[in-house]
């Protein structure tokens, strides 16, 4: 669809500005109503009585909190910089900016602390409360969870076996330890080997060691 000189999306070959009609007539009918609490207030001055408040707005109703669907990569942003309209508190200062509450912050883990902070979540019209799962989400989402591995082995070509799994961590478990029996040994047979060959520097026969209550002459240490 074309787009007109201001980035909205026009029909045909218009090309001209889209006017909000809705929007424009409850501006008026807003200023309408101030200015005949602003007549009816000057009159209760002049009769000596309290003026009266236009009635407050109702807050429009906030969503709940929800898990981020787009994963915040800060890694990328290391080292870069980029040109933002920012405010004079948050312009000319190093850090991680946040273009919804117009804030810089120092590091990468106070950003992450601001975007799941409650002054972030405002903006976001969002209030600091997580939905509550019934029983039929919780089917919904292990069926989704189902699907997905089926999937996953569908395009890998290969069934998951949770069997086979554990046969086969069970099998590498049991190398590991053989290995760890076998550097076990070679280094008992190396201090052995090194301590022999000590007592073979000294030159004090094994008997005669034993006959005086010496294990060897060398170091004491195995």
């Amino acid at each position: 669809m074309a787009k007109n000189a201001y980035g909205q999306d026009t029909a045909g070959d218009s090309f001209r500005k889209q006017w909000d009609a809705a929007a424009y007539a409850q501006k008026a009918h807003d200023r309408e109503q101030q200015q005949q609490l602003d007549e009816a207030n000057e009159e209760r001055r002049h009769k000596g009585l309290k003026p009266r408040t236009a009635a407050p707005k109702p807050a429009p109703p906030r969503d709940l909190l929800e898990a981020r669907k787009a994963s915040v990569n800060l890694d990328k942003m290391v080292g870069t910089s980029q040109i933002v309209q920012a405010s004079a508190a948050a312009a000319g200062q190093p850090g991680f900016y946040c273009k919804d509450c117009d804030v810089t912050v120092k590091d990468s883990l106070s950003f992450l602390d601001h975007i799941n902070g409650k002054k972030h979540q405002r903006l976001l019209n969002r209030k600091m409360q997580v939905p509550t799962e019934t029983l039929d989400d919780v089917i919904k989402k292990l069926d989704q969870m189902r699907a997905d591995l089926r999937r996953r082995e569908r395009q890998s070509g290969t069934e998951y076996d949770f069997y086979a799994q554990v046969r086969k961590q069970q099998q590498l478990d049991i190398e590991a330890r053989i290995r760890r029996r076998d550097a076990k040994k070679k280094s008992k047979q190396k201090r052995a080997d090194a301590k022999n060959a000590l007592d073979r520097a000294s030159g004090v026969p094994d008997e005669m060691a034993a006959m005086m209550g010496f294990s060897s002459f060398g170091s004491s240490k195995q």
